[in-house]
C-alpha cells in the first residue's frame, strides 16, 4: 500500500543544458509527515559535468603569442 513518487525530470532537464549529469541519489534517514499523513524523505543528489579543456587551450595560445 505504499507508493513512492519522485520527479527529478524538471531539475535534470534544466541542469542538462549546462552539461550536468546525475551520478547518484542517496536517501537519508530524514522522514517527515505532512498534514495529510503523507511521508516525505530527504535525498542527496550528486551531479557532475565533464571538465572543459577548451578554456585551457585558449590560455596556452595567449601565452605562446607573447
Amino acid at each position: 500500500g505504499v507508493e513512492v513518487q519522485t520527479d527529478y525530470v524538471p531539475l535534470l532537464n534544466s541542469l542538462a543544458m549546462y552539461g550536468w549529469q546525475l551520478t547518484c541519489v542517496l536517501p537519508t534517514p530524514i522522514v517527515k509527515t505532512n498534514r495529510e499523513g503523507n511521508l516525505s524523505t530527504k535525498q542527496i543528489v550528486f551531479l557532475q559535468r565533464p571538465s572543459l579543456p577548451q578554456k585551457a587551450k585558449k590560455k596556452e595560445s595567449k601565452v605562446n603569442n607573447l
